[in-house]
């Protein structure tokens, strides 16, 4: 393998660009994030004494921490764990994934089981530590921002988004060209994703020569979406406003000004010029307000951040290396000698990132004995199928394993599980694997009339020698409470009872095909008298009563959006709710096109800890 060399010098430079242009994109477009119409901005809406606060930056703080705890083998899981540990953000994905993770789900399974949102902007906006750990290796850097998106965007485009930005800002260390590097990009990407789709009409439209603005209108009419925090529109305003923009100044402002999710799209694209012209590069005028500094959100805590960029800089340099000569890249950090590249940026391994594509977001892959990097003696892999790592009283679930001996010898065993008292699973399975075999069980697990919100199983693999026994292997994965509710609809069919994995209410039980009114009813055990904010997010009308009263009633068809921070004021409501189980009935209105529902339980805007609107995961429903 040629060695390719980055002076020290330059890395520091590359690095420190980024992240301040990173701090002057989310200043810039903080205030204005959500505004749908087109701006008008010329600078700063407030001059800041000092940078504000952004998710786009903080989340990449904890991800640095993440690095330096557990070294350049990080894996998904272990970001999940360090989210828990230090993010409080109730967010959109953000809410979903740590709920999923705090009953013992795990990526990607966490960010893909009932998140509605993860088509969203929550991990593209985190791609910069990727890039800057992994200096000239785009498919290193893609490949460990898939691992971060999985967390809250698995099986969504907000994996992509990821990818992309990492792959084209690790190629800024090697590639100078504005094409080169978004083509680079988008070889991380599947080329039908809607993420690719709508950068390729963006190049086409910009090619064709239409105006900024024209083409912004165009990605509206083509790729928008009512969320504002949709990913393939953001991701095309920002690299709109690198193809149209004239300067660093005039490309943050087309970008933030096409409006959305605006400190994401400026955020990524000051870090993109950051990184491309470097700090020197950048003009005083917006460099001064934010300065040095390293704000943190006060639900970012529990670590400690870095206190200004260069900090930032410095421990992000310290762990490129590490990462570097941990995967084999061939590209070493050199004090002194200049930077000389032997490799061409636009080589991208794109089977191993299509590998990354094709992995399903319904499954879990172990690696054996636990806390294996590489070279494993056996693999693991526990599939929960569309429906999901949910069960219901009384009833079945199918979990599907797949056992793989990695290792030169050959294995013999029992596969087994380890169920929850009452329940019942299957009988232990004999195992005998050559090097490469693997071995396919699909279990059926029936549950008792006790199902807790969170349920914990263990796999179990024992292995004999000799006919004796050898050594044993657990590993623990959880199924969460399926809930039940009778369902009826328009035509006047006698109601159904069903159980939804999720929170999402599904009236397929009764056909739902025909617009009409479409009922639900269940019931809800609230394990001790608490504030609670009852959500029922629906893209038409709908009403919820609580205890035969109506809580909520909202006659008009709003924007859908299911977030615990955010659904619409008219689809919710904040009350006290007593310790015991209570009466829930939901009336929604069909018009035109299929049913959207969520009912969610989170807290309150005031709470001693951990933050505002979590996710209340002691609340059962249909008790």
């Amino acid at each position: 393998m040629s060695v390719s060399l980055l002076n020290e010098q330059d890395y520091y430079r590359i690095v420190y660009g980024g992240w301040l242009g990173k701090n002057i994109g989310g200043t810039l477009g903080a205030p204005v994030e959500g505004t749908k119409e087109l701006l008008e901005l010329t600078f700063y809406p407030k001059l800041p004494d000092g940078p504000l606060e952004n998710d786009d930056l903080d989340l990449q703080l904890v991800w640095l921490h993440a690095l330096e705890q557990y070294g350049p083998g990080l894996t998904a899981s272990q970001l999940g764990q360090e989210w828990m540990e230090h993010v409080f953000f109730p967010f959109d994905e953000y809410g979903y994934a740590l709920s999923n993770l705090r009953r013992g789900l795990l990526p990607p399974v966490a960010g893909w089981f009932n998140n509605p949102l993860t088509h969203c902007m929550g991990s593209p906006i985190r791609s910069e530590i990727w890039a800057m750990v992994a200096p000239g290796a785009p498919e290193v850097a893609a490949r460990y921002a898939y691992a971060d998106a999985i967390v809250d965007h698995a099986g969504g485009e907000g994996v992509y988004g990821e990818m992309f930005f990492a792959a084209l800002e690790s190629a800024i260390f090697m590639e100078k060209d504005r094409d080169r590097l978004i083509e680079i990009g988008m070889r991380c990407i599947p080329a039908d994703c809607r993420t690719a789709l709508a950068l390729k009409d963006l190049l086409r439209w910009h090619k064709e020569g239409h105006s900024w603005t024209e083409t912004r209108k165009l990605i509206l009419e083509h790729h928008g979406d009512d969320n504002f925090t949709d990913a393939p529109q953001n991701i095309a305003f920002t690299i709109l406003g690198w193809l149209y923009g004239e300067s660093f100044e005039d490309a943050i402002l087309k970008s933030v000004n096409c409006g959305y999710d605006t400190d994401c799209t400026a955020a990524t694209l000051g870090a993109i010029l950051g990184m491309l012209l470097g700090p020197e590069g950048l003009p005083e005028k917006w460099v001064a307000p934010v300065g040095d500094r390293v704000v943190v959100s006060p639900p970012i805590k529990g670590f400690p951040a870095p206190k200004n960029l260069d900090e930032l800089t410095r421990r992000t340099i310290r762990m490129g290396k590490q990462i570097l000569a941990a995967c084999d890249t061939g590209i070493v950090v050199h004090p002194e000698l200049p930077t000389s590249w032997s490799r061409d940026a636009a080589i991208v391994d794109e089977s191993a990132i299509r590998s990354l594509w094709e992995t399903k977001p319904t499954s879990n892959r172990y690696l054996l004995p636990q806390g294996t990097i590489a070279s494993p003696d056996a693999e693991l892999i526990i599939d929960y199928g569309d429906a999901g790592p949910a069960i219901g009283t009384g009833q079945q679930a199918v979990v599907a394993f797949a056992f793989t001996n990695r290792s030169l010898v050959a294995l013999e065993g029992t596969l087994a599980l380890a169920v929850p008292q009452g329940w019942k699973g299957p009988t232990e399975l004999p195992v005998a694997l050559q090097p490469g075999e693997t071995v396919n069980w699909t279990a059926e697990i029936e549950a008792s009339d006790t199902v807790q919100s969170s349920n914990r199983l263990e796999w179990i693999w024992t292995r004999s020698h000799d006919n004796s026994f050898w050594s044993e292997q657990r590993v623990a994965f959880t199924l969460v409470r399926a809930s039940r509710w009778t369902f009826s609809g328009p035509d006047g069919a006698l109601p159904q009872e069903a159980y939804i994995a999720g929170n999402r209410l599904d009236w397929g039980c009764v056909g739902e095909q025909q617009d009409g009114v479409y009922r639900a009813s269940t019931t809800l055990y609230n394990p001790s008298e608490r504030e609670l904010r009852l959500i029922a997010a629906a893209n038409g009308p709908v009403t919820l009563k609580l205890n035969g009263e109506t809580v909520i009633a909202c006659e008009e068809t709003l924007e859908f959006m299911p977030a615990f921070h955010r659904a619409p004021r008219k689809q919710l409501v904040e009350l006290t709710l007593p310790a015991g189980v209570h009466e829930v009935e939901v009336e929604a209105k069909r018009s035109g096109k299929p049913l959207e529902v969520y009912v969610l339980p989170v807290s309150a805007r005031q709470t001693s800890s951990p933050g505002p609107f979590y996710f209340v995961t002691g609340v059962q429903w249909g008790v």
